[in-house]
């Protein structure tokens, strides 16, 4: 008897096991790319799933976005300009070798195309349909679900970024977007612009999810404490915080109260200190930080994941989707418009206890979703 249940028990879960593709930002040496995908990939195994990574499939690059043959030299010209050349070029490099050699390998990247049937793919989480931005996959028909080898295609809170109608009518994509859309098995979204879009182009509403970072626990994964004590995080990119005003009021309100000024990921000249630390080590050092300043929608999350006093810099580029995650989570009033408002912003507590229920409601949705449909 029990060795018919055990064979029973088999049968189950060879029956549950299935190859599950991601496509996603894995391949963007970015840390929310990382952190995001290691959600989505460990929530899925956790379900009792093989899981893979889909490496991109680069598309046509459309008038307006097209990259020039030497639009990565201008970049690093651009980003290496200054008296303090040889400094920005060490952690340039540092950067992009670590995400290089260590963290994508870690992460389960592999250099490539992906081979081989899946019963499932998942595209998502973060902006995989952001066509109207310059990258080297252009517009990237795959990242929509088309030549995709799987049963189910399906997508995870996936986000049209910046990208709207009035623009993918310009680059004269609505229709084929449209078309590729209304052929995905289900549509998860992550935020009130990519609702908008797809229920303009499918005629249907598609379900909003948050983004992955939020529903994991990295506990296990972090260091337990970072080398350092009472500091500040300005968490951006290269060529966002660059007005005067604004950096000067950071400056000036980690001076007030005695915190180090740390750089996560990128050289500042104005920051105390530039760190490029292991993705896990990242969010130790937000959870172990005394107040985040960021302009990025990652560094947003992960303020609020820790609870940390932070504030937001709005931008034109990203005002769609951190606009909607802060009214989401009730903190709106996080929004700094200028470097005049960081101080107050800072001064003013987070009732977080309303915030940590909400998370939880939607971590419970988010893995229900990818229950039902994977």
């Amino acid at each position: 008897m029990a060795c018919i249940q055990l064979c029973k028990s088999s049968i189950q879960q060879i029956q549950i096991l299935m190859k599950i593709g991601i496509l996603s930002m894995q391949e963007v040496k970015n840390y929310g790319s990382f952190l995001q995908a290691f959600s989505l990939k460990s929530n899925i195994e956790a379900l009792g799933h093989r899981c893979e990574f889909v490496n991109i499939v680069p598309g046509e690059q459309l008038e307006g976005y097209r990259i020039g043959k030497f639009h990565k030299l201008a970049l690093l010209a651009q980003r290496l300009w200054g008296w303090d050349f040889m400094r920005r070029m060490k952690y340039i490099y540092r950067f992009q070798s670590r995400f290089a050699q260590e963290f994508l390998p870690e992460l389960g990247v592999k250099k490539g195309p992906t081979d081989g049937h899946f019963d499932t793919v998942v595209i998502g989480s973060d902006e995989v349909f952001n066509c109207a931005q310059k990258t080297w996959f252009g517009f990237s028909r795959q990242l929509f679900g088309e030549g995709l080898d799987a049963d189910k295609i399906i997508t995870y809170a996936a986000s049209f970024g910046a990208t709207t109608i009035p623009k993918l009518e310009t680059m004269g994509i609505k229709g084929t977007v449209a078309g590729l859309l209304k052929k995905l098995d289900r549509i998860s979204v992550r935020d009130a612009n990519s609702l908008a879009v797809v229920q303009e182009l499918t005629g249907k509403t598609p379900e909003k999810h948050v983004d992955p970072v939020l529903i994991f626990d990295y506990t296990k994964f972090m260091p337990d404490k970072v080398d350092m004590d009472h500091y500040m995080i300005v968490y951006t990119y290269p060529g966002r915080i660059t007005d005067r005003e604004e950096i000067g009021a950071i400056r000036q309100y980690a001076k007030e109260k005695g915190l180090t000024l740390v750089s996560i990921g990128h050289y500042f000249p104005w920051c105390d200190r530039t760190i490029v630390p292991h993705p896990f080590e990242v969010l130790a050092y937000f959870k172990h930080a005394s107040c985040i300043v960021t302009d990025t929608f990652h560094g947003t999350v992960f303020s609020i994941k820790f609870n940390k006093p932070f504030c937001t810099l709005i931008r034109n580029m990203n005002s769609q989707k951190l606009s909607h995650l802060l009214e989401q989570f009730g903190l709106t009033g996080r929004i700094a418009r200028s470097g005049h408002d960081i101080p107050s912003i800072m001064g003013n507590p987070i009732q977080y206890a309303p915030v940590n229920e909400l998370i939880q409601q939607e971590r419970k949705r988010s893995l229900e979703y990818l229950k039902q449909n994977l």
